[in-house]
């Protein structure tokens, strides 16, 4: 009978998510390092979303993974890993949230590493090339986003998720351990008040 050693597995970009979590538990640091290089620009995007500044949201991207290293070892094959990831990142950006006094607009656009350009523009369609029609979309998106800001952090959550990083509504649900009805409503409440904010402005 041939035994084979787990621990020197080759690690490769074709690894499955869960053997890479395996691998990590049995002290294979490369694991570590495909899962970061896999999800580090899903999730920058995620996080950037929700806290809108550059330096907290890398910061809160490494300790993502920070806490993947050390947490390795309570991931349960039975759900997704990437769900289990996405938890790990929005429980960190609620524990942000909370600690939070003054929550910083910087800019509407971020750019994700050397990718392209993500943006609410995204979401809302575009005008068309009328100065003045591209000028009220500019303030109406500043607002917007000032207004996902100021959200609760269960509303909040799921618009980006769902709005913004397009996940689907069960995705959605397994992120946030809630039912995709939990999720359709969050998302609903969440336009609903943006809606009654912009409808003051314009």
């Amino acid at each position: 009978m041939r035994f084979t050693n787990k621990n020197s597995e080759a690690v490769t970009d074709a690894t499955p998510d869960k053997t890479l979590i395996q691998l990590l538990t049995e002290g294979r640091e490369a694991a570590l390092n495909e899962i970061m290089r896999r999800y580090k620009y899903r999730l920058h995007a995620f996080i950037i979303r929700y806290v809108k500044d550059e330096d907290t949201a890398y910061d809160i991207l490494q300790e993502t993974f920070i806490r993947v290293h050390f947490k390795a070892g309570s991931y349960s094959p039975a759900y997704e890993f990437s769900t289990w990831l996405y938890q790990i990142a929005v429980n960190l950006c609620r524990d942000w949230g909370r600690k939070q006094k003054l929550r910083q607009f910087l800019s509407l656009d971020a750019m994700i590493g050397d990718k392209e350009s993500v943006s609410l523009h995204d979401v809302i369609g575009d005008p068309g090339g009328n100065i003045e029609d591209l000028t009220e979309l500019r303030q109406q998106l500043r607002l917007l986003d000032k207004e996902i800001q100021r959200l609760p952090h269960k509303l909040k959550t799921a618009l980006i998720l769902f709005a913004v990083e397009k996940h689907s509504q069960e995705e959605c649900a397994k992120i946030l351990g809630v039912t995709p009805k939990a999720v359709e409503t969050r998302v609903y409440r969440a336009r609903k008040i943006l809606a009654a904010k912009l409808a003051k402005h314009f």
